[in-house]
């Protein structure tokens, strides 16, 4: 009887542990999308405001942005694709650029969200995406990036 008991009691913990296991796998491909916010004025036009949208989307989807970001960031590496051109599509189907809010010392404010979809495994590396694409975004609109600290 007591064989049964340790046997069950193993069985127990071994699906337990799987269970576990299996939902950390399930949480670890979940989207986590990365962004960096960029605050703009609130009586900023709505269409401006779009078509700025519309030309960061365009300009950071440009190949020779898409080039210098899988270069400074390795993703033909990280990713494990097998060249330049592959890492490359796939960060240009990664890219967004959308409106969206953030949270200021004024309160809440609109802000354009340029960023990099991802899973929960990827967030860093999604992260580090953004904040490249920010040095290219200061020089698109022609603005000096903020200082850092």
């Amino acid at each position: 009887m007591q064989r049964w008991i340790v046997i069950s009691g193993v069985l127990a913990l071994l699906l337990t542990g799987s269970g576990a296991f299996a939902y950390w796998q399930h949480k670890q491909n979940a989207p986590a999308p990365m962004w960096v916010p960029l605050a703009v004025r609130g009586e900023f036009p709505v269409a401006e405001r779009d078509q700025t949208i519309r030309d960061l989307n365009s300009k950071l989807h440009d190949p020779e942005v898409l080039r210098q970001v899988v270069k400074d960031t390795d993703l033909i590496e990280k990713w494990d694709v097998g060249s330049e051109r592959e890492a490359m599509q796939e960060l240009a189907g990664r890219i967004y650029v959308r409106m969206g809010d953030m949270r200021s010392a004024m309160g809440t404010v609109p802000a354009v969200h340029i960023g990099v979809t991802g899973k929960v495994r990827e967030k860093e590396l999604s992260g580090q995406i953004a904040v490249r694409l920010m040095q290219d975004v200061w020089k698109i609109l022609g603005v000096n990036p903020p200082p850092k600290g």
